[in-house]
């Protein structure tokens, strides 16, 4: 288990992390490799990618660093892109799919607004309020 002040590694704690953290299922058997697959980490971009939020991906050298960003508010002088948004969180690693797993942990700590809705669970009504 990783320590408080360092970044989660790509394998099956990081996997039942995002799990549990980002699609709100308790990880009780396999859950798909989100750290370490190309397309399971395209889930957890799909789960969080909600307006107002936007994300970018770079690969700079050897390693991947993932963004999510949020419009700024207010007056903008610049009509470019990076005026326009603000950057919420980054993470950096050495593959995508391990710095999306990165980026969206911390975004689900960073700002409670950007939480995902809990998925529906089938056999109970929705409660609206």
């Amino acid at each position: 288990m990783p320590g408080a002040d360092s970044e989660p590694e790509a394998g099956s704690y990081l996997d039942r992390l995002i799990e549990l953290r980002v699609f709100g299922r308790k990880p009780f058997s396999m859950v798909p490799a989100y750290s370490t697959d190309e397309n399971a980490s395209e889930l957890v971009i799909a789960r969080l990618n909600r307006p107002p939020l936007r994300w970018m991906s770079l690969k700079e050298g050897n390693a991947w660093t993932f963004h999510w960003r949020s419009p700024v508010v207010g007056d903008i002088a610049d009509e470019s892109t990076s005026a326009r948004y603000a950057r919420l969180v980054s993470a950096t690693a050495p593959t995508r799919p391990l710095a999306i797993c990165r980026a969206a942990l911390k975004l689900m700590t960073a700002s409670s607004p950007y939480t995902p809705q809990p998925l529906a669970s089938s056999g109970a009504p929705e409660v609206s309020r």
